[in-house]
């Protein structure tokens, strides 16, 4: 397994916090940007570029696997990187970016960070990923 440089981790990171964000906006009913800019309306979403370079660094553990078994664990690793992502959000930029509301049990115990259908969309997002590795 080849190991990434550092610029090319970089351009990883952009090029998936670029994606997230246009994703993102053409999905939602209002503007999404990050709060760690501090206002600054930056076309980037550091969740999706942390995720992103976090699935295309596990793809080479889960070759081998059945696409049903990689999904899963795509989608319980990058459910876990918007957790932190969320709790970084909450506590140290003191925001609210997201919020899933009460949609599912998901989303209800984990007070509006994460929901059953964005865990599905990180397992199809990994899936993607695995072509970057």
């Amino acid at each position: 397994m080849a190991k990434s440089t550092l610029g090319e981790i970089a351009a990883k990171a952009a090029a998936f916090g670029i994606a997230g964000w246009v994703v993102e906006n053409a999905l939602s009913d209002h503007d999404r940007y990050s709060a760690l800019f501090r206002g600054a309306r930056v076309p980037f979403l550091p969740v999706y570029a942390v995720g992103g370079v976090t699935l295309t660094g596990a793809a080479p553990y889960f070759e081998g696997w059945p696409t049903l078994a990689r999904g899963l664990a795509y989608a319980v690793l990058g459910t876990a990187v918007e957790y932190a992502g969320c709790q970084v959000d909450r506590k140290l930029l003191q925001s609210r970016s997201w919020d899933y509301g009460q949609r599912d049990a998901l989303a209800r115990a984990s007070e509006g960070c994460l929901n059953f259908a964005h865990a599905a969309l990180w397992g199809g997002l990994g899936l993607i990923a695995e072509k970057f590795k």
